[in-house]
């Protein structure tokens, strides 16, 4: 401070203000790093940390909101038994109610089933630096944007790691790993996808065992993108992981002990075409139809378009009329179509 500001009361006003700023923000970074450590990830971790529209980006995937922002990072932290985060003194950009913060990591992951001290543990450990904007709001700075980039690493990674954004790896003066994708490009206004054929199949089947055969909500926020579209569904009006979360409880309401097979899997560039059929049992009202008990087979062929590592946009074709009329016969085939009533109506016979 100098001797001016200390002259002048509102130049020292301003000057304690921006060094509780300054405090609050280091403050901020230690409580995430620390927390990283202790593993409890609960909606107060969440909202003491984040602001709503919370944007993640890490080497192994991507998160944003608020919402399911706790099992993203839980899900990420429970590939180790024990983690130690260790990071600098974060530079902090201040302007008015935001700030543009980082601060450089060394971080040690030790596998499960290692020996504790003082026995020498296996570990993976990693360098990298965070980049992060935060917002000032009634409860405090919170983060609305958490991107971490990562220099180096030894040791072994976890077996459920099989792929990283190469956005996230900082690779000046290095040829990039082959198995590295470049980052996704803009088409037709649209950003391309990151993922491989099998890493859309292996995304696909996350989205219906975790979200429709457990009804796992979070798994929308997950796997989709914030503007998702849910072409021929329920409500063709919804947008964003709402769309699909509305499914999810439509068909958990529906059906109990819901499994989905995906029988075929087509790939072409940033689309995919499965054909699935659902195994379940008819617990409760559906298309109209009161609970029967039975144990039912509902078939569909769907298409899915992917922007990054998410997916954007589903269309389906649902063969609701055949299970329509299994339900309404008791539990029979439902049989060839045949014409009723006059000649070349088309009608279905009942």
């Amino acid at each position: 401070m100098t001797r001016e500001q200390a002259a002048d009361p509102s130049a020292l006003a301003a000057e304690v203000a921006r060094l509780a700023d300054l405090a609050s923000l280091k403050r901020l970074v230690d409580r995430y790093l620390a927390s990283l450590d202790e593993g409890v990830f609960d909606e107060s971790w969440a909202r003491s940390l984040f602001t709503e529209d919370i944007e993640m980006t890490f080497p192994v995937g991507s998160h944003q909101g608020i919402a399911g922002v706790t099992g993203f990072t839980a899900e990420i932290m429970a590939r180790w038994g024990r983690t130690h985060h260790h990071g600098s003194d974060p530079s902090v950009g201040l302007d008015g109610d935001r700030a543009t913060v980082g601060w450089s990591l060394i971080a040690s992951h030790v596998h499960y089933g290692s020996p504790l001290p003082p026995d020498a543990s296996e570990y993976f450990q990693l360098g990298g630096r965070f980049t992060a904007t935060a917002r000032r709001t009634p409860d405090g700075w919170r983060f609305d944007r958490l991107r971490l980039r990562i220099v180096w690493t030894t040791g072994a990674v976890p077996g459920g790691v099989t792929q990283v954004d190469a956005q996230t790896l900082d690779t000046r003066g290095n040829a990039a790993p082959s198995p590295v994708q470049e980052p996704p490009a803009e088409e037709n206004g649209r950003m391309a996808t990151t993922l491989t054929a099998e890493q859309q199949k292996d995304l696909v089947e996350k989205v219906f065992h975790e979200g429709l055969d457990l009804g796992d909500l979070s798994a929308a926020d997950r796997y989709l993108t914030a503007d998702f579209r849910n072409h021929g569904s329920h409500d063709d009006s919804m947008r964003g992981p709402e769309a699909f979360k509305h499914t999810i409880k439509i068909q958990q309401s529906a059906f109990s002990d819901i499994r989905y097979e995906i029988l075929d899997f087509i790939s072409m560039g940033d689309k995919a075409a499965i054909r699935w059929v659902m195994h379940g049992k008819h617990t409760g009202p559906f298309i109209g139809i009161p609970p029967t008990g039975l144990q039912v087979q509902h078939q569909a062929i769907i298409w899915f378009r992917f922007e990054g590592d998410r997916i954007a946009e589903r269309w389906g074709i649902v063969d609701n009329f055949t299970l329509e009329r299994f339900l309404k016969s008791g539990g029979r085939p439902a049989g060839p179509l045949t014409p009723a009533g006059a000649p070349g109506t088309g009608k279905p016979a009942a």
